[in-house]
């Protein structure tokens, strides 16, 4: 979604602010003080503004050196990567301003936003509610803490996690790990303990700052020489980041705006249009479409049979038996039936399963010792999240002597002790008792190449989640990560080898909750049951979909209430199929609208000829440009 009114103004906060590095740099090897202190514009769009806003020539300086600097780097002439700054700082002043104007008058959507408790018009905390300014306060003073301990010789918490050679396993899309929400109360407690010089140390890496701040013209004339709150740079990014909450408010009070207007009536209109566009596809459109199905374009409708979806985990070969194999193929030229089945499985009992996310564990990634956790696993409940299988040692306990761990954030490191090694039947006991609670009851095969198949009835509790851990942990087939529903099995199909297409045939007529193991010259593959597309799979409205998709069983006004709830915590549900239907919608209009509000403000202030609110002064700043 597009981000209204960005921030390229005063401070766009990068903790070390490659201010050191720039240190030589000819732009800050600048004139005086008196110098620095120029207006170089002035920014005043309404008699309702009490007073102009004043960019000064410091600012430009102070921009340059937290972002612009690298446009320079990258070849953008000095000149222009200067005009680009004083254009964005008077954008972002003209922003500002109207927005405030538009909370005082009070007019939807932007009614409601001026807090009762602070009645000084044009004061920045009068526009933003307790919440907001604790979390200004806060974020400034966890910056100013975290300058202080990028300056420190001898940090705290070093690196002791030994040196990663293996390529780490991939991770499920868009993982990051997890960053410690504080509460309120915390970010109260943290902000009442002030800005931390204690210890030599600290002490040292305080004297840094403030020397660098002041060779940058940052301290200004409130400076007390021990308290780094009375320096301009803090004033400036404590304004910053209350100028941040004011503007994503604004764009908030747009945004709820143009989502009000998004009726149920007019996503049951789309997926309608989406429904009958499939209802008449011919099979060669359906297989196309079933090739490049995602969970936000799903099949909604099959005429045809025998199609579907089928999860794979391969246990691969190692080089050794696929060497012995290769070797049997090449002296038996033309085999019997069955008879190379039957060597190769005699040859795959000696096929092993290790977890292969050790290399989560020694990248750092979100883990508590025993499971992952945050985006690393897939299911809600933590009961069902496949433990690591192996041993760790915890390399770095935690402990309560660190009075600022929110700008030094404790971050667990471990290191992997031991694998455990899985022959087959011991895997395939593990696996069953994860996904199904016991070990299964296989039927009986006659085919050599099928290892086991289980058809379970019943119901697995997140059974495709489950899957899913499984799949990351062991699959030693990368195609078989982060896909929709899995590999694509159509009848006749000549896509995969021979026994893989029959498997996975057998498979969706085996039903859901079913497995079938079944090998091929690259190793084992565990086949789950996915998806099966037949003549009754047809979701002739959204209400039957969201049901089907949801495991839930609510009528049209339940899906209308639904919707209503999940708004007020969207993010919550973006990996369902309502929200990329709701976002499919509303991220346009939106986009839309903030685009088009941003343009009217953009174009009746700045670039309006006949507009007096913005007054620039060009020889102020013209010997930076060289």
């Amino acid at each position: 979604m597009r981000k209204f009114l960005v921030t390229m103004a005063s401070i766009v906060m990068s903790l070390i602010m490659c201010l050191s590095a720039l240190s030589g740099c000819s732009l800050i090897e600048v004139d005086s003080e008196k110098d620095m202190n120029q207006v170089v514009a002035t920014v005043r769009i309404s008699e309702d503004v009490p007073v102009a806003d004043e960019i000064l020539k410091k600012d430009i300086l102070m921009a340059y050196i937290n972002y612009y600097y690298q446009l320079e780097y990258q070849g953008t002439s000095r000149e222009d990567v200067i005009k680009q700054i004083v254009k964005a700082l008077v954008e972002n002043r003209v922003l500002v301003q109207k927005a405030i104007l538009d909370f005082e008058k009070g007019e939807a959507p932007f009614d409601g936003v001026v807090q009762s408790d602070v009645t000084e018009k044009w004061n920045l905390d009068r526009y933003l509610d307790k919440e907001e300014r604790i979390d200004a306060e806060y974020s400034t003073i966890k910056d100013m803490n975290s300058l202080i301990h990028s300056y420190m010789e001898n940090h705290e918490h070093e690196k002791v996690q030994d040196t990663m050679v293996e390529t780490v396993r991939d991770v499920p899309t868009g993982a990051t790990n997890a960053v410690k929400e504080y509460s309120e109360d915390e970010k109260e407690e943290y902000i009442s303990k002030g800005i931390d010089i204690s210890g030599d140390d600290r002490y040292d890496a305080f004297i840094k700052v403030v020397e660098l701040l002041d060779d940058n013209e940052l301290l200004g004339d409130k400076w007390d020489e021990k308290d780094l709150k009375t320096t301009r740079y803090y004033e400036e990014t404590l304004k910053n980041y209350k100028e941040n909450a004011i503007r994503e408010k604004y764009q908030k009070c747009i945004t709820d705006a143009v989502r009000e207007k998004i009726t149920f009536e007019t996503l049951k209109a789309i997926y309608a249009d989406k429904y009958d566009e499939q209802s008449g596809f011919d099979n060669a459109k359906f297989v196309e479409k079933l090739s490049s199905a995602t969970a936000t374009d799903p099949i909604l409708v099959s005429s045809e049979k025998g199609y579907g979806f089928v999860y794979n985990l391969l246990l691969g070969a190692n080089e050794d038996i696929l060497a012995e194999l290769d070797k049997w193929k090449a002296e038996n030229q033309n085999p019997k039936d069955g008879e190379k089945e039957a060597f190769r499985r005699n040859l795959f009992e000696d096929i092993t399963a290790t977890d292969l996310r050790s290399t989560w564990v020694m990248a750092g990634y979100d883990f508590d010792g025993t499971k992952f956790t945050g985006d690393y696993t897939f299911v809600k409940d933590s009961a069902n999240s496949l433990a690591f299988m192996g041993k760790t040692t915890l390399l770095n306990p935690e402990t309560d002597d660190h009075e600022h761990d929110h700008d030094e954030e404790y971050v667990p490191e471990y290191r992997v002790d031991k694998v455990t090694e899985y022959g087959l039947n011991d895997f395939i006991e593990m696996m069953e008792t994860y996904l199904y609670g016991s070990v299964q009851n296989g039927v009986k095969d006659d085919n050599v190449s099928v290892y086991k198949r289980v058809e379970a009835n019943g119901v697995v509790t997140e059974y495709r989640e489950k899957i899913n851990e499984l799949l990351f942990a062991f699959s030693t087939d990368p195609g078989s990560l982060n896909t929709y529903l899995g590999y694509t099995i159509k009848p006749n199909n000549n896509e995969w080898a021979d026994e893989f297409t029959w498997a996975g045939q057998e498979l969706l007529k085996m039903g859901n909750n079913s497995y079938i193991m079944v090998a091929t010259d690259y190793g084992y593959h565990i086949m789950f049951y996915s998806e099966v597309f037949n003549g009754d799979y047809n979701f002739a409205n959204l209400v039957d979909y969201l049901n089907y998709v949801e495991g839930k069983n609510l009528t049209e006004a339940g899906w209308i209430d639904e919707l209503k709830v999940r708004l007020s915590d969207w993010e919550e549900y973006e990996d369902t199929y309502l929200y990329s239907l709701f976002e499919s919608v509303s991220s346009t209009k939106v986009n839309s609208e903030l685009t088009k509000v941003e343009n009217e403000i953009l174009s009746s202030y700045v670039y309006n000829k006949d507009s007096k609110g913005v007054v620039k002064y060009e020889n102020r700043y013209k010997d930076l440009f060289n």
